[in-house]
């Protein structure tokens, strides 16, 4: 019997002109202001292909989108483990997809320190059951329009039968009180630093790629999140399934995570009398500085370790081209800030990691209206709808988040010593601040906790309409 062809490796020239079959918002985020996150499940397979089939003409591509056909606003389509399998799939091409993919993320919570208030038997809406079987996502300038758009696939819905929506968030732009620009409820500016792809972004701002030897910057190679291409091994990135199911298609991983902007706000005021005797506004601003690793212009402390420099924060020339060469003990950027963890550069980690391999592409919006500033806490659920894009979920989202975010031994810091923005402290939680009068937090709260979550599988466009005509 002769064997299968091997699979040929595309590159990032063919990248540019698959951006038709790419679905939008995965390579490039979107400029709309809102943006509805609707989960549904298959009754009934047939019907549920039936469905996708109807959607098909209004499924944005990367393409569509940047040559404005998107005048209703745009839609993607996302698929779970249980959502391929309540379609139909055989069981062979399910066996074929990746392990953390099949599982889900309920199954995963342990090692990605989804514990205590974060455990999956909190979860709300259905996120992470076997329930949950497809995300559409919808998005345009304001969250009425949105709303018109989920009304208009609940619609559909109905007609198919057989489909039942499960749960949905609403999302929307956030603008920082202070300096008017997109920023997370904590009030950082975002989003700033965004991985290049080699072969979409012709002339990258410096930091927003990967460091080359002696000097400089370049973009990433495509197959670290779209599968079927050129990886950062020089190697394919792997397609699970049949030939076409998988081509031009990316993991997508969703996580709802509620911010605690009250007690972060308070927590400012502690940290600082803690770290530096003063509680002023200066000390707070740089309390939430330390934390994150830029200033919340987006100015990076390293860069501007004692101020804020909005003239940096300002400049995309600037405010990416950084690394922590020079700062190896953490004096001027914390080892242990979210910025650091999540992207360490240059930084001297304890173990053998390709750092360019763990890069994600964020998406997502901030869900729940802004607590004003000075405001005490309102009791409105508020936190962020996060998307992340990726090729390989447990080389790249679980890693960052078990390795790099949920400890701290990777780079010099105590084990047990987590993120402490995102990580899930609370009583022990520790935060070690080389340089401040008491270098030493010790009690950090827990300022995100998950609400639940799930892995999905975007695929090209052309994959997409061949799942809902059946052929796989």
């Amino acid at each position: 019997m002769l064997s299968p062809a091997p699979k040929q490796m595309r590159t990032s020239d063919d990248l540019k002109r698959n951006l038709d079959d790419i679905q939008g918002g995965l390579l490039r985020e979107y400029d709309t202001l809102a943006c509805r996150y609707v989960f549904y499940r298959f009754d009934d397979a047939a019907k549920g292909r039936a469905w996708l089939g109807a959607l098909m003409d209004r499924v944005t591509s990367h393409a569509g989108y940047a040559a404005g056909k998107t005048k209703d606003g745009t839609l993607n389509i996302a698929l779970s483990a249980r959502g391929l399998a309540a379609l139909g799939l055989s069981e062979a091409t399910l066996a074929s997809f990746p392990g953390a993919f099949r599982e889900g993320m309920r199954a995963r919570a342990t090692a990605l320190g989804d514990i205590g208030p974060s455990a999956p038997e909190h979860w709300e809406g259905g996120l992470g059951s076997d329930a949950i079987h497809v995300l559409a996502a919808v998005s345009h300038n304001s969250a009425e329009d949105c709303e018109e758009q989920h009304r208009w696939l609940s619609s559909v819905a109905e007609q198919s039968g057989g489909i039942t929506e499960v749960h949905s968030v609403a999302a929307e732009v956030v603008f920082e009180q202070r300096s008017g620009c997109p920023s997370a409820h904590f009030g950082y500016v975002d989003p700033i630093s965004q991985p290049a792809i080699e072969g979409l972004d012709g002339d990258a701002n410096p930091g927003d790629g990967a460091l080359k030897d002696g000097g400089g910057w370049r973009s990433i190679k495509p197959g670290e999140f779209v599968l079927g291409y050129e990886n950062e091994l020089g190697e394919r990135t792997d397609t699970p399934g049949p030939e076409g199911l998988c081509d031009n298609g990316s993991f997508v991983v969703f996580r709802k995570a509620a911010q605690d902007v009250a007690g972060f706000r308070d927590y400012l005021k502690q940290g600082a009398m803690t770290l530096w005797g003063s509680d002023d506004a200066a000390h707070q601003e740089k309390m939430a500085a330390k934390i994150v690793g830029r200033w919340r212009s987006g100015c990076p402390l390293a860069l501007s370790p004692d101020q804020d420099d909005p003239a940096i924060a300002a400049d995309p020339k600037r405010v990416n081209d950084f690394d922590y060469a020079d700062d190896l003990d953490g004096s001027k950027c914390p080892l242990g800030a979210h910025l650091r963890r999540t992207n360490p550069r240059a930084s001297k980690i304890t173990t053998t990691t390709n750092i360019n391999r763990k890069r994600i592409l964020r998406r997502g919006l901030e869900y729940g209206k802004p607590l004003p500033e000075g405001a005490a806490d309102d009791g409105v659920d508020r936190g962020q709808a996060g998307v992340f894009v990726v090729a390989d979920i447990e080389l790249q989202f679980e890693f960052i988040q078990a390795q790099w975010i949920c400890k701290g031994d990777f780079i010099g810091l105590p084990s047990d010593e987590k993120d402490p923005l995102v990580g899930p402290n609370g009583q022990g939680g520790q935060f070690t601040v080389p340089g401040a009068d008491m270098p030493f937090l010790f009690d950090l709260k827990q300022f995100v906790t998950v609400r639940g979550g799930e892995y999905f599988f975007a695929p090209g466009i052309a994959a997409l309409k061949a799942i809902a005509d059946g052929k796989f």
